[in-house]
């Protein structure tokens, strides 16, 4: 990678954009930005006692900021709720402990309901009585942690859970890490089977409302990443009954973000996921290249991809966002980019901070932001030709 990296907004493009703001993070530090990249508000989280950095922030319809802290091996990490001016209003740990031994985490996502409950994702052993069912010698003798969907209602009440290892294949494996993996042998596929970075529940949408249950708003949509596979949970059976590897250059290869597009967008009722491109399994074509793909979830046809060749790519995290106006916002982690892009591939606006995941929000979004109003919107035009000089000159 460079090592010399222009920051802030980069280019934009204002009449063209989903004018608004967008939330970015990094370590305990959440800002909310407008267009031109200016501070709209930010709140430092966590404290000695619970130091975990933040994988995961949504602004809510009340100002609020929902975050999830803590990674997958976490006895600390938490879901917690801080009001506009960064006071704690509300916080969830596994099993109501901190530490927590057992479920751990939680990690990668949380997603607030309509309802005003809140999903989860935490690591789940899998007990001794599933890994009879195990096959593959390299996962034998070890402990496998699959992923558990925790639903808890502000009272921090578990009103619906759900474990993988009781409906997934616990043989349906992708690339297994060698001794030397970076991450570490807790985020190998040899023990860390599912690796689930995404959960949503579905919106009110189409497909249920033309009579297919499969869609019924409020089923759960979960992403694992390791099995390179979304699949829809009924709520109330808790069986798997929709998944989508795909096809597009092999299929999927570590995606993140998959969900449901609400209804009023365009595209709505569609399933729009961040294809990494991670560790291609059928099509070396897919290496060092991600697409953003946009599914019919019936068909399983795809209506729109975003691609450019090699000079797209995250191995991991990401996320993308269909926006209004139909542009759609996407957070492309390894180039420490978050861009917007119409639907004919255009990029009308760039911001260069390095957040793992980023979302757009109308400017009327909360009360406090409709309260500031829009702000001077100026478009940024990059220079066709950037040098830097050196710090004295050369000849003479």
């Amino acid at each position: 990678m460079r090592t010399v990296y222009p920051t802030g907004t980069t280019l934009y493009k204002p009449q063209q954009c989903c004018n608004g703001t967008t939330i970015v993070w990094g370590g305990r530090r959440v800002k909310l930005i407008d267009m031109n990249g200016r501070s709209v508000n930010e709140w430092h989280v966590g404290t000695e006692q619970i130091p975990d950095r933040v994988a995961r922030a949504k602004l809510l319809d009340d100002g609020n900021v929902l975050v999830q802290r803590g990674g997958m091996m976490s006895e600390t990490g938490v879901v917690e709720e801080y009001d506009w001016d960064g006071a704690l209003a509300w916080q969830y740990a596994p099993e109501g402990t901190i530490p927590h031994k057992h479920l751990l985490g939680p990690h990668h996502d949380v997603f607030r309901k309509p309802d005003g409950n809140t999903l989860l994702i935490c690591r789940d052993p899998v007990p001794e009585e599933w890994m009879k069912h195990v096959r593959e010698p390299r996962f034998q003798g070890v402990t496998i942690y699959g992923d558990a969907i925790v639903e808890v209602d502000r009272d921090g009440t578990v009103v619906w859970e759900w474990h993988g290892y009781e409906h997934l294949d616990l043989n349906h494996y992708r690339i297994l890490a060698s001794p030397g993996w970076h991450a570490g042998p807790f985020n190998s596929t040899v023990c860390d089977w599912m690796h689930v970075n995404t959960v949503q529940a579905l919106p009110e949408n189409q497909w249920f409302d033309a009579g297919d249950e499969r869609f019924r708003p409020g089923n759960v949509m979960i992403s694992p990443r390791n099995l390179d596979t979304v699949y829809l949970i009924d709520r109330a059976t808790k069986q798997v009954v929709w998944s989508y590897e795909g096809d597009y250059f092999g299929g999927l290869s570590g995606q993140h973000e998959p969900h449901m597009i609400p209804k009023g967008l365009p595209g709505a009722g569609n399933v729009l996921v961040f294809d990494n491109g991670a560790s291609p399994w059928k099509d070396l074509g897919h290496a060092g290249r991600s697409y953003v793909l946009e599914v019919n979830p019936v068909t399983k046809e795809l209506a729109w991809v975003y691609e450019n060749g090699e000079q797209f790519h995250a191995t991991y995290t990401s996320s993308c966002q269909r926006l209004p106006n139909g542009n759609t916002l996407i957070c492309e982690s390894a180039g420490r980019r978050v861009f917007e892009v119409t639907p004919e591939g255009e990029t009308v606006w760039e911001y260069v901070d390095g957040s793992p995941r980023s979302y757009r929000y109308p400017y009327d979004h909360c009360p406090q932001t409709a309260a500031l109003g829009p702000p001077k919107e100026v478009a940024v035009t990059p220079p066709a030709e950037l040098r830097i000089p050196t710090d004295e000159p050369i000849d003479g």
